[in-house]
C-alpha cells in the first residue's frame, strides 16, 4: 500500500533560532514548545537536537522531561517526536511492561504491527536505552498465548525479505483453507507459523488469497476459532498487513471508545504515523466511525496533551466532524 508524502516542516527551517526559542521557554512550558515540535519534520527535529546540544551543551530531551514532569502524556508526545521510530517503539514497549499491570493491548500494538527490520531496530534500541533484552523482558512479563505470539515475533523469525513469492503465498493460502478449525492458534499449527514467520508483503497476499478461496473474512475466522489474547494478537497482525489504515483507525477508535482513554495506544499511533500515514488514517477513521479523528481526540483528551495531538492531526479537511 502506498504511503503519503512525508510531513513538511517550515520553509527555510532555522535550527539555531528554534533551539533558542525552546531554551528561552524551557523553564516554563508554553505554546512555544508545542509549536516548534509540531511544525517540524523528523529530519528537522534531529537537527534541532544536535543544534541545541551545540548551543547549550544540554540534552533537549532531558530538559523537556524535567520541565514537563507534571504533564506526563504531553511529555511522552514531545519526547516521542524527538526520538527515532525504533527508540520510540522501544520506549512504548518499556512503558507497557512497567505499568502497574502489563499493558497487553499496548504491547500487541507495538510488536504485532512491526516488520522484521522494525523488530531488529526496536530490540537494539531497547538494549541501548535500558541495558536490557526486550525478548527476555516480554517472556518474563507475559504468559500464555500472548507470550507465545510476542516471543515468536521478537525471535525475528519473520522473513527478512519483502519480495513476493506468489507460488509460496498461494500454497500457504491453500494450507490454511484446508486446515479448517484444527488448532488454529496452536504453536505448531500452520496458521500460527504462517502468521509469525512470513514477511508482511507475503502474508498480505496469503490472507487475501485465503479469503478468496474460503469466501470468509480472516478476522471473522479468527473471532470464531480463537479467543482471548491469541485472538487479539492474530487479529492485529491480520488487519495490519491487509489494511494498515483500518488497523490504525480501529485501534485509535478502541483507545477512545467508552469510559476512559488508552493514552499509551493513542500516543503511540499518532506520534508514529504523523509524518506519513496520518492523512490516510484520518480518512479511514471518518469513513468507519461517527465523527472525525480530531473530534474524538478533542472530546477525550485535555490540556497541552489534547493541543499537541490536534496540532499533529491537523484540520479535518472535509471529514465528517460530528461525534
Amino acid at each position: 500500500m502506498a504511503t503519503t508524502a512525508p510531513a513538511k516542516g517550515k520553509p527555510n527551517f532555522d535550527a539555531k533560532k528554534a533551539g533558542e526559542r525552546l531554551h528561552s521557554s524551557i523553564d516554563g512550558i508554553n505554546q512555544v514548545l508545542l509549536n516548534v515540535l509540531t511544525n517540524t519534520n523528523s529530519e528537522e527535529r534531529r537537527e534541532l537536537k544536535y543544534t541545541y546540544k551545540t548551543l547549550y551543551d544540554k540534552n533537549l530531551v532531558n530538559d523537556i522531561a524535567v520541565d514537563t514532569y507534571r504533564l506526563d502524556d504531553f511529555k511522552k508526545v514531545c519526547i516521542g517526536l524527538l526520538k527515532t521510530p525504533a527508540e520510540f517503539d522501544a520506549e512504548c514497549a518499556r512503558f507497557a511492561l512497567q505499568a502497574p499491570s502489563i499493558d497487553e493491548n499496548a504491547l500487541i500494538d507495538v510488536i504485532c504491527s512491526s516488520g522484521t527490520e522494525e523488530i531488529v531496530a526496536m530490540t537494539e534500541a531497547y538494549n541501548k536505552l535500558y541495558g536490557r533484552n526486550l525478548e527476555e523482558d516480554v517472556e518474563n512479563g507475559t504468559k500464555g498465548d500472548l507470550q507465545k505470539v510476542l516471543v515468536a515475533l521478537l525471535k525475528r523469525s519473520r522473513a527478512d525479505r519483502e519480495e513476493m513469492d506468489f507460488k509460496a503465498a498461494k500454497a500457504d493460502a491453500i494450507k490454511l483453507y484446508g486446515g479448517g478449525k484444527v488448532k488454529l492458534g496452536a504453536e505448531d499449527s500452520d496458521f500460527f507459523n504462517i502468521m509469525v514467520t512470513r514477511s508482511h508483503t507475503q502474508l498480505e497476499f496469503t490472507l487475501l488469497e485465503y479469503m478468496e478461496l474460503s469466501k470468509r473474512d480472516i478476522l471473522e475466522v479468527i473471532d470464531s476459532d480463537l479467543s482471548g489474547t491469541m485472538a487479539k494478537a492474530m487479529k492485529a497482525i491480520a488487519l495490519f498487513v491487509t489494511d494498515k489504515y483500518k488497523y490504525y483507525a480501529y485501534n485509535l477508535y478502541k483507545s477512545m471508545k467508552g469510559f476512559g482513554t488508552s493514552e499509551s495506544i493513542l500516543t503511540h499511533i499518532i506520534v508514529k504515523t504523523n509524518e506519513y500515514e496520518l492523512p490516510g488514517i484520518k480518512r479511514t477513521f471518518a469513513k468507519e466511525y461517527e465523527g472525525s479523528l480530531a473530534s474524538w481526540v478533542e472530546g477525550d483528551t485535555s490540556g497541552y496533551y489534547r493541543d499537541i495531538l490536534l496540532a499533529l492531526i491537523g484540520p479535518d479537511s472535509g471529514e465528517n466532524t460530528g461525534k
